[in-house]
């Protein structure tokens, strides 16, 4: 009985091994066998043209050097080769020359291709791009004749202080026109911001609340990648992908559940799509959680399961923004309190969760780091791999592929705070060194705010350049607030919204020392623009006298604060203070209640202690994340997917023309956002496994018609440097060297092999990382 047993637990083994193996291959299998269709057709069309003109052909051979299986055929030996990332089909006279007079040998063979008319050559030549176009067309009418879905071209969000937040985009717009081209999917906003001239606005028609506006953006590039942005999002559903909150309870029913459908909040239903996003209509004014009421499946995985309709909540996310110009995650303060740090998200392979961190952890500890603020981590995890020491011998080639002078692997000391749990936790992590030129990695997010623990990181000192007044006060490291003006607190935003009702007056701070001491004393709170004017987090300010933004440093900085480090509103109100001698002045402000609602006006008294827009750093959003807003698109007959299928066909190739202007000559677009073999077929396989089969056709359909712009580029080796030497022949009357050929096809494949491990390297380096 024992030996039956282990021989069953082997053979199940065994099997879960096979099935595994396979559910990791299977994909690409697939995304080869469509390539090597796509390079058939290609091929194919070569084949025919070259038949139709009575040259011999002698060899068709899908991929390159050795051929795995193959037969013979007439005049024809057909073959599938080892590597199928490509192919070629071989004609009398291609490369018959001889080596010592560098002339065909089969030039007088009159089935030879050398011998065949210009003309004749530039059919054969051109054949093969052109049976992919026409390959592209046909698989983008099989996809719009079945319908694709695809993110519909309303806006979610719009970016503080970004070129569409400047040019006066709204959550809720619908992009009809960029440039005067129709807009149908979000895709295509995508890559008119990507591939726009990078000297020139675009033109955007937008559809708001029925009427049509044109609005000019001016893209930028974004700072992390040498790509075009707007700082525009996609709107999102009513369904839920899954809550991000550390204080989400899976056992919970009131707590969202990912295939929840959200339809009404706060007891007020929602439309299907919501014009500016499911997560505007989430905010709350004081971080609180949201009452949502929700449909939710008895069977999420079954989409004909039947919902139940009940009453869930929504947590809010409370943010700081940065008062530094720099960035500085450490000048995150609210009048220079600062948060400890919460563990947000965790990699289930990383060496934070191997180590024990948990999600809602508040750190309070990390190695020498006494309550440490989020870059003293960020700092501890890359100084454990020391810097390459440029006065230190060290040789051209470990300079060139290795920037750091590696560690042995060390623990860090951890000690954190757990929700539940009265003790505090302690652990050590360990950073994985990676042998790669990179900083080592714990796989862990952190959230600058630990909303539900009022124990304080640090002080600021100053913000602008003045003296804070947590600062003031004397705020030890570690402290716990527990009370202001008598009033008790427990997390962030309720402190934040203590200094709101009390701004402009000197109230009182309870706190506990580290030590466990209670300590009370006095807080100076002083107004800013929004306590003056009566107005919570969630409120815009539009502009002050008139003034809506103020350059500094070479950027447009706004009047609405978030996430622009409050500078564009402070440089406003300093250079208005400053122009009355720094006494008090009266302007007019415009504002919204609510954002994107109906702008109001009011007159307010600034002073020297108000000009610093403290609250404007606060705000809240949803920790969920929301499905896209999707729509189908759908051919209406035959003759409307053709049209589809060719103006698709049009596109794709005419965009990979200008990805390649704006890569070589614009550079707009960095040549490290090139993909080469590697990740076009992780790409592919990816669509392969989640995307199903007509999404499958639409991206054989893209490589089709890229494979035809490739094809047909003025180089030699491919399609396009044969054409040039054949319209050169056409007007000289002689054919070109057969000197100049071979070398400018060795030049070429030199050049086109250096490209290919260019972006190989850069596809396994990014797919490793």
């Amino acid at each position: 009985m024992h030996g039956l047993l282990a021989n069953t637990t082997n053979a199940l083994l065994a099997q879960n091994v096979i099935l595994t193996t396979w559910s990791a291959v299977w994909p690409y299998l697939v995304i080869f066998a469509g390539f090597s269709v796509v390079i058939f057709v290609h091929e194919l069309g070569h084949f025919l043209v070259a038949k139709w003109n009575d040259v011999r052909v002698e060899r068709f051979a899908i991929g390159f050097f050795k051929e795995v299986v193959g037969f013979t055929r007439g005049e024809t030996r057909y073959s599938f080769n080892i590597l199928p990332l490509g192919g070629y089909v071989k004609m009398l006279g291609q490369e018959d020359f001889d080596d010592k007079t560098l002339e065909f040998k089969t030039k007088d063979n009159p089935r030879s291709f050398a011998a065949k008319t210009v003309f004749q050559r530039m059919t054969i030549v051109s054949a093969g791009v052109i049976m992919n176009l026409l390959f592209a067309a046909f698989l983008f009418i099989i996809v719009f004749m079945h319908g694709k879905e695809e993110y519909v071209t309303t806006i979610g969000q719009v970016l503080p202080e970004s070129p569409a937040a400047l040019a006066g985009l709204q959550p809720g717009d619908t992009v009809r026109k960029i440039d005067g081209r129709v807009i149908r999917e979000y895709q295509e906003i995508k890559f008119a911001i990507l591939l726009a001239d990078p000297h020139q606005p675009l033109d955007f028609e937008v559809e708001r609340d029925g009427e049509i506006h044109h609005l000019v953006v001016k893209p930028e590039p974004r700072h992390q990648k040498n790509l075009l942005q707007v700082g525009i999002m996609p709107a999102t559903d009513r369904e839920v992908v899954f809550p991000l909150d550390a204080r989400f309870d899976r056992d919970d029913p009131k707590h969202l559940r990912a295939g929840d459908t959200v339809v009404a909040i706060e007891g007020t239903p929602i439309d299907q799509n919501p014009a500016g996003g499911i997560e505007q209509l989430m905010r709350s004014a004081d971080g609180s959680p949201v009452n949502v009421t929700v449909e939710r499946p008895e069977h999420p995985s079954d989409e004909d399961s039947p919902t139940t309709r009940l009453e869930a909540i929504v947590f809010n996310r409370m943010i700081v923004d940065p008062s530094d110009p720099i960035d500085d995650l450490d000048t995150r303060n609210i009048l220079g309190l600062t948060s400890l740090v919460e563990v947000n998200n965790l990699e289930s392979d990383g060496r934070a969760a191997l180590a024990g961190l948990k999600k809602g952890d508040v750190i309070l500890q990390w190695g020498p780091h006494k309550f440490p603020t989020q870059q003293q981590i960020t700092k501890s995890v890359k100084n454990s791999a020391v810097y390459l020491d440029p006065d230190r011998e060290v040789s051209w080639r470990r300079r060139l592929y290795d920037r750091f002078v590696w560690n042995p692997e060390t623990d860090i000391p951890v000690v954190v705070a757990r929700p539940g749990r009265r003790a505090s936790v302690h652990l050590n992590v360990t950073p994985k060194v990676l042998k790669r030129g990179k900083p080592p990695r714990i796989g862990l997010t952190m959230s600058g705010i630990a909303g539900e623990t009022l124990r304080v990181a640090g002080v600021q000192e100053r913000v602008h350049g003045e003296t804070t007044p947590a600062a003031d006060a004397d705020i030890p490291a570690g402290a716990m607030i527990q009370k202001v003006g008598g009033v008790e607190v427990s997390n962030w935003p309720q402190l934040v919204e203590q200094f709101r009702q009390n701004a402009g007056s000197v109230t009182t701070l309870t706190y506990q020392t580290p030590e466990g001491d209670p300590v009370t004393r006095d807080f100076r709170v002083p107004h800013c623009l929004r306590t003056r004017l009566g107005l919570t987090t969630l409120s815009e300010v539009v502009s002050v006298n008139g003034i809506r933004s103020a350059k500094i440093e070479g950027r447009t900085r706004t009047a609405n604060v978030p996430a622009s480090h409050s500078l564009g509103l402070y440089e406003i109100l300093r250079r208005l203070m400053e122009r009355n001698n720094d006494g008090p002045t009266a302007v007019t402000v415009r504002y919204r209640e609510v954002p994107y609602g109906s702008e109001l006006e009011k007159e307010v008294t600034l002073t020297a202690d108000t000009i610093d827009p403290w609250l404007g750093r606060v705000r809240y959003a949803p920790d969920v994340i929301m499905q896209l807003q999707l729509q189908t698109l759908k051919a209406t007959g035959p003759i409307n997917a053709l049209m589809i299928g060719v103006k698709k066909t049009a596109y794709f190739v005419l965009q990979v023309y200008t990805m390649l202007e704006r890569m070589i000559f614009s550079r707009s677009i960095g040549v490290e956002n090139m993909s080469g073999p590697v990740g076009i077929v992780k790409m592919g396989s990816d669509v392969v496994k989640f995307g199903g089969l007509n999404k499958f056709l639409f991206f054989l359909a893209m490589i089709s018609a890229n494979l035809a712009v490739i094809n047909f580029l003025p180089l030699p080796i491919v399609d396009g440097g044969l054409m040039i030497f054949l319209i050169v022949e056409k007007i000289k009357g002689a054919p070109v060297s057969l000197k100049v050929q071979v070398a400018t096809q060795v030049i070429g494949l030199f050049l086109i092999g250096a490209v290919f491990l260019f972006v190989t390297f850069q596809d396994v380096v990014r797919l490793a990382g």
